[in-house]
């Protein structure tokens, strides 16, 4: 997964966004056969930022329960939204 895209309605207001990982590096490395592979390592920390339609705004911290990104294995987090409110996230 190189991004996900969330929805969410809170008191009325739909966010949408997207969710990247917080801290993906990628490199590169050689095997005994001299053919090189790409490697993407991660901790899971997912980062997103949503948008409201009334205008507010909501930052997130989440960690899915899969590492690999299979994001129908559900997750947790915790949201911020622009007023101040803290919103815990599972699903």
């Amino acid at each position: 997964m190189d991004r996900d895209f969330y929805t969410a309605v809170v008191g009325g207001e739909k966010f949408e966004g997207q969710a990247v990982y917080a801290d993906a590096r990628t490199g590169w490395a050689m095997g005994a056969n001299g053919h090189s592979a790409m490697l993407t390592s991660t901790s899971g920390n997912i980062v997103a930022t949503m948008f409201g339609d009334k205008g507010s705004t909501m930052r997130c911290n989440m960690n899915y329960a899969d590492s690999t990104g299979f994001t129908t294995m559900g997750g947790v987090g915790v949201c911020r939204h622009s007023d101040g409110r803290v919103i815990d996230v599972m699903w």
